[in-house]
């Protein structure tokens, strides 16, 4: 469960931090490193490098690890679409935009004072002929009939036409009626109205934004007296407005007011238009089919609303391509520009955009960020705000969708917050960064402030929001956010940094930028911001962006292991163990024999072996637990066989040269003690290779035996593998010589 975090008040500095809050107050891995600003020695950096498991710089990796594995599958989302929508294909605010019609009733010059306006019979017709009833239709047409007052409480989507609907059936039955749309909500507010027109039916939409009669104000008092008026004139009345909210709620008993009316398969929806007959199963098949191939059914479910459906079936009816048509319409741009036009509330912007940074987060972690968000878009205020954000999630934000966890987890129990279509998200965070003018100063404190949350999840969603944004201007975001990160003191918001750069360098027209900036940084060393950005440079060129060009970030690597500052030794490190992770073991393992082929004393040598057994020690993780092998496997015994020669080759290195030869036969203990003897596979690959190093010519046998031996006698075990290891080298355990 994520912790709620009370802030401190947040001004924007120069770099884009958020100032305020003393060092006690922010979490322990944003403070500032102690000895950040000077190079280590080779003694500080190879016992960094070689800790097992103790102190900060363990904890920290740890977390480094955990954060980037978080934010790639968030970037894995973002980018895996079987139907072509990925980053780099959808043409966001680059091109004017317009918002198509047909939205509301009536003509865009309606409001001219009147109070309602007659729905044309052929704006009537567009709704009516056609329509698939709700599976509670006939309940609410009954209410409808017997009280002539009804309020459709209900999310977006079909709203407008099973209004219209129930008023034809209802004014259907008693006489030929007229229709009309209430315009002028004030006119209803104290429920003394009298509609213009008897036997007739009236529709009236309320959402936020409406002036005259606050739908969260409704209450039972109010049903009563608006229902005597419409009996009073053999009228009805069908009120429109989102899931209840304020005296609403209450007024639910009345039996006047429905929040479900259920829910309506689009595609038999689809059907019914495409076809002026009932369909037979063979032509309902043949349509289906036709759809999935096309993507209709990805694009249904993120949007729900039933005039897409109806999209649809127009484009199959009149003959159109409906693939390109399904391919515009996940294109969110126009939808967003949409949404931001008519919401600007900061209650409800705040949510979308927090929804949108933190994606897939439980939904308490994403009302808490939304909430700091609403408090830097809006002046002080002596109590805190009313805000509600759950209850707004079906009317103002359609596209958003809280899911219930199963429950078989601790972490899999909280209802979670995500974007039924990533590319909105993207679109989200890219209008509310190029477009809010005023508001971009505090988005950005306020992500400052994510990317040192507690919540490591919190980090690297927020990390992954910064670099979706740079997508807008990256030139910008460099400057503004992105380089400040890099160089500051804090592990934390430089691993921030190269987990958003990791993304900006994911965009097809910006990779090359981003890999130009990784090969400046990694050549500059003369002052602490220098140093540190080429530390931030290392992060990045062992994710993602590394493992599409292996050789390249290999070749930076190098480039910054080989400089006097012994402080790049276990960043550089890290780096190749996760280009390995990432598959990339042919082009890391050349790379270090390269590097260590003079087996001299020079420090290159000693930095290539240092890291060689680093990597040669870590689990393998996720990725070949995948292929069945133990996930606390290090990954060089778990894949050994497919690099066979490189991996003794360097082994027989490490075990001759200072000061690596320690840590390599603490490695290879462990290989022995731990996976060796529980596994028949990590056993036989560590045989395999002590068998081969210790037939190289040199003391190789002779070590080998020396502390294969002194192993076996502190294990007290004849069949621990290090006893049976060194029968086959032709010397039975617990002798008592010594070489």
């Amino acid at each position: 469960m994520s912790q709620p975090v009370d802030d401190p008040p947040v001004k924007e500095t120069s770099d884009g931090a958020a100032a305020g809050g003393t060092e006690a107050e922010q979490p322990p891995q944003a403070r500032q490193d102690k000895n950040d600003d000077a190079p280590l020695s080779e003694e500080e950096a190879l016992r960094a490098l070689h800790r097992r498991g103790e102190g900060e710089d363990e904890a920290s990796r740890a977390e480094a690890a955990q954060a980037a594995a978080i934010a790639a599958s968030v970037m894995e989302r973002l980018n895996d679409d079987p139907f072509g929508m990925r980053i780099g294909t959808v043409a966001l605010f680059n091109d004017s935009v317009s918002f198509g019609g047909g939205l509301n009733f009536g003509d865009g010059g309606r409001r001219t004072g009147r109070s309602t306006a007659k729905i044309t019979a052929r704006r009537l017709a567009r709704w009516t002929v056609g329509h698939l009833p709700l599976p509670r239709f006939d309940e609410a047409l009954r209410i409808l009939i017997e009280r002539r007052l009804l309020i459709l409480a209900l999310p977006p989507g079909g709203r407008k036409a099973t209004g219209v609907n129930l008023l034809v059936k209802a004014v259907g039955r008693q006489a030929e009626g007229d229709y009309y749309e209430v315009l002028d909500a004030s006119a209803l507010q104290d429920a003394q109205w009298k509609p213009p027109e008897r036997n007739s039916g009236y529709l009236l939409v309320l959402d936020d934004a409406a002036t005259g009669l606050n739908p969260h104000l409704i209450d039972e008092q109010w049903i009563d007296d608006m229902t005597a008026c419409l009996n009073d004139q053999e009228s009805y009345l069908v009120l429109v407005t989102g899931p209840p909210r304020g005296a609403l709620m209450e007024a639910k008993r009345t039996g006047q007011v429905l929040t479900k009316l259920g829910g309506l398969d689009p595609i038999r929806l689809i059907e019914r238009h495409v076809y002026d007959h009932e369909p037979t199963p063979e032509e309902s098949t043949d349509l289906r089919h036709r759809l999935i191939e096309a993507g209709a059914l990805e694009l249904l479910r993120e949007d729900t609303r039933l005039r897409t459906a109806l999209h649809l079936a127009t484009v199959i009816r009149e003959g159109r391509d409906l693939a390109v048509s399904i391919k515009e319409l996940r294109d969110p741009t126009g939808r967003v520009h949409d949404w931001f036009s008519r919401h600007r509330e900061p209650e409800t912007m705040s949510f979308a955009l927090a929804a949108a940074t933190l994606d897939d987060a439980t939904y308490l972690t994403v009302s808490d960020a939304a909430a700091q968000l609403y408090d830097l878009l809006t002046p002080p205020a002596e109590a805190p705000p009313d805000l509600r954000f759950r209850e707004q999630i079906g009317s103002e934000h359609p596209w958003i969708h809280l899911s219930l966890g199963s429950g078989k987890a601790p972490d899999d129990a909280a209802p979670r917050v995500r974007y039924l279509n990533p590319l909105v998200r993207q679109a989200v965070l890219g209008y509310a960064w190029t477009y809010l003018d005023g508001q971009r100063s505090a988005l950005l404190a306020w992500i400052r402030r994510l990317v040192a949350h507690p919540d490591i999840g919190v980090r690297a969603r927020a990390s992954v929001a910064a670099g979706v944004i740079a997508w807008s201007d990256y030139d910008h975001a460099l400057h503004r956010y992105l380089r400040p990160w890099a160089r500051h003191s804090s592990v934390v918001l430089r691993q921030s940094a190269a987990t958003a750069l990791d993304v900006v360098g994911g965009h097809p027209d910006l990779a090359e930028a981003v890999w130009g900036l990784l090969e400046a940084w990694v050549t500059e060393k003369d002052t602490p911001d220098q140093r540190r950005q080429g530390l931030t440079a290392a992060a990045v060129l062992g994710g993602n962006l590394g493992a599409t060009q292996p050789r390249r970030a290999v070749e930076a690597l190098r480039v910054l292991l080989d400089r006097d500052d012994w402080g790049t030794l276990l960043p550089v490190g890290q780096a190749l163990f996760y280009l390995m992770e990432h598959g990339r073991v042919a082009e890391v393992l050349p790379a270090l024999l390269d590097w260590s082929e003079p087996q001299d004393a020079s420090p290159m040598v000693t930095k290539a072996l240092s890291a060689f057994v680093f990597v040669a020690a870590q689990p393998a993780g996720e990725t070949f637990g995948r292929a069945g092998y133990s996930s606390s496997l290090p990954l060089l015994l778990a894949d050994a066989e497919g690099h066979r020669s490189q991996v003794i080759e360097l082994w027989a290195r490490a075990l001759t040269r200072r000061p690596v030869q320690q840590p390599a036969l603490e490695t290879l203990r462990e290989y022995l003690d731990q996976h060796a003897d529980r596994d028949r596979t990590a056993y036989r690959n560590v045989r395999d290779l002590v068998l081969a190093v210790a037939a190289q010519s040199g003391r190789h046998r002779e070590r080998l035996q020396y502390h294969l031996d002194d192993w076996a006698k502190a294990a007290r075990r004849r069949d621990h593998p290090a006893a049976r290891i060194l029968a086959e080298l032709g010397r039975p355990a617990y002798s008592n010589g010594r070489t």
